[in-house]
């Protein structure tokens, strides 16, 4: 009998179980227990992470290597995410600062273009090899924000590809019926905040505000009919999966392939506020936010997991069939891993 469970050891180690996972988990990490935040998380594998944010008005770049959290980069502005198309190419980007990394912890770091004051970078994503970032533009006359988007390549910089008119002048680019919506102009105006984004084979999916669903693959295409009024951020596997979540505990399930698309809300389970979601598959989704509410999706109910903190959560990624991590306030980094990774 000992022999058996032996051989099945053996077996389970060279043939490892597809990812059920064991308990979230915090990460000793350098800014564990401060005031400070950490507001993206993304990775090319369990042993490359990094994670982004700000402690003591400084914007951090933590790295993981598969056995330890460190910091690789301090700058004078805080980051609003981390995104990357390889481990030789990877971007944080904020309101004032963009960082590019080409692997090794070596980092190069330049002004964002001069937005002005009344406008914030929340988000950051990317489409090809560059980066794009999204937020909103604030109009204290009116008490009103619109959204823009930016796009930074190596080669070309950065450069404004839509927002409010007056942003968009201000910045030396050329507006094309920004306030028409005219999806036939090279630069687009959007109503609200564009709060996330999310890439599918090169096309670029916002969430934008009241403005519903945008796309993106190098000029502007008519906008997706979802409503996204309280939706703050948007992943999917497919055309067919797209999961959308927000405030007050909103999620929606969309399927754009099909004509008109399947637009589905799902039965609330909580009533705080979700900061972002991601997925390895349709049958494995996390959603996170507030009060350290983490949400998962296992393709026909969700459920309430147990963080064990009541520190929010802000960004949560992970590899495809093996662990999964979260970052929010506190400099709180959780980690769930892979029952694989355990047995090993």
């Amino acid at each position: 009998m000992k022999k058996l469970v032996q051989i099945v050891v053996l077996v389970l180690m060279l043939f490892p179980i597809a990812a059920y996972c064991t308990e979230w988990e915090p990460m000793n990490n350098p800014l564990s227990n401060t005031d400070g935040s950490l507001t993206g998380i993304w990775g090319t594998s369990r042993d490359d992470v990094y994670a982004v944010g700000e402690h003591q008005a400084l914007g951090i770049i933590l790295h993981f290597n598969g056995r330890s959290w460190s910091i690789q980069r301090k700058a004078r502005k805080d980051f609003a995410g981390v995104w990357g198309s390889s481990k030789y190419n990877v971007y944080v980007g904020g309101t004032d600062i963009i960082g590019a990394s080409s692997g090794f912890g070596y980092w190069h770091f330049r002004p964002q273009i001069d937005l002005s004051t009344y406008c914030f970078v929340i988000s950051v994503g990317g489409i090809c090899n560059d980066m794009l970032m999204t937020g909103y533009c604030y109009d204290k006359g009116l008490s009103t924000s619109s959204g823009f988007v930016i796009r930074y390549s190596r080669v070309r910089g950065a450069r404004m590809l839509g927002g409010p008119s007056e942003a968009l002048e201000y910045n030396n680019v050329e507006v094309y019926s920004a306030e028409a919506h005219d999806v036939n102009a090279p630069y687009y105006g959007f109503d609200g905040t564009i709060y996330d984004v999310w890439t599918y084979e090169n096309v670029a999916y916002f969430v934008a505000g009241d403005s519903g669903m945008m796309k993106y693959n190098g000029r502007w295409m008519n906008s997706i009919p979802v409503d996204t009024k309280k939706i703050k951020a948007i992943w999917g596997s497919d055309l067919e999966n797209i999961f959308l979540a927000g405030k007050t505990g909103k999620i929606v399930r969309c399927n754009i392939e099909a004509n008109p698309p399947i637009i589905t809300i799902e039965n609330p389970i909580t009533d705080v506020d979700l900061s972002d979601v991601w997925g390895s598959s349709p049958n494995d989704v996390y959603a996170v936010g507030s009060y350290g509410t983490i949400l998962h999706f296992d393709g026909k109910t969700w459920s309430q997991m147990d963080s064990g903190i009541e520190a929010s959560l802000l960004g949560v990624w992970g590899e495809s069939g093996g662990d999964v991590f979260a970052v929010g306030y506190e400099g709180t980094i959780l980690c769930k891993k892979a029952l694989s990774a355990t047995l090993r």
